[in-house]
């Protein structure tokens, strides 16, 4: 663990594994959230309004995504780092990947502001690893509570839904929202920076694609 000029510390995310569904006799023991298939970021809010967006290979990225604007009000005061995906839609409301990738190739500002304002970006959040004090010891479902608390929920800045011990319902409801499948999450797992576990499961309904068809997998 290193710290950022804000005097945050500065880790590398969590990733999921690829597997099928947990069985019935463990399908409780996990949380179901949605597979978003978008650019991995850690967004660390130093509490003075700011904020830095930092992508899996360490790049401060802010800049590219003008349109997540910092935070305001109870939300600009807070210490925090928070992880999730920047995604961006298509005409259906569906995560387009081929829309991100077409931001993540653009640095020129007038080519990035005009891309924000074609394709606008969403943050997805759904993990806390630092609030006021680092966090990542407590079990999944404390650190959630933590974040369903925090004043997130907008037109950029989102807390996706998770569902609690339906395997089943939640791959199949990601499914017909247009969605790759959903991620299960231990209820009782720490948060590991820069590890690969079991603790998080990717399922997907068709085999795995190479990593060059997505813009950054969990």
């Amino acid at each position: 663990m290193d710290r950022s000029d804000a005097g945050l510390p500065v880790w590398s995310p969590m990733y999921a594994s690829i597997g099928p569904l947990p069985g019935p006799d463990q399908e409780a023991q996990y949380a179901y959230e949605t597979l978003w298939n978008g650019a991995r970021v850690l967004m660390h809010l130093p509490g003075d309004g700011t904020m830095q967006l930092v992508s899996t290979s360490g790049l401060d990225v802010t800049s590219d995504y003008p349109d997540l604007t910092p935070p305001t009000g109870l939300l600009a005061q807070i210490r925090a780092v928070l992880d999730g995906e920047i995604i961006t839609v298509d005409s259906a409301g569906r995560p387009s990947v081929e829309r991100l990738q077409q931001r993540m190739s653009l640095h020129h500002p007038r080519a990035v502001a005009d891309a924000a304002a074609e394709f606008p970006a969403r943050l997805m959040i759904y993990d806390v690893l630092y609030l006021f004090q680092p966090v990542l010891h407590q079990p999944y479902t404390a650190r959630r509570a933590l974040l369903d608390d925090l004043p997130l929920n907008g037109d950029r800045l989102l807390v996706p839904a998770a569902w609690p011990s339906m395997a089943g319902e939640a791959l199949q409801q990601a499914l017909d929202e247009g969605f790759d499948g959903v991620t299960a999450k231990r209820l009782s797992s720490p948060y590991l920076p820069g590890r690969r576990t079991r603790d998080w499961i990717n399922i997907k309904n068709q085999p795995p694609a190479s990593d060059a068809t997505t813009a950054r997998s969990r």
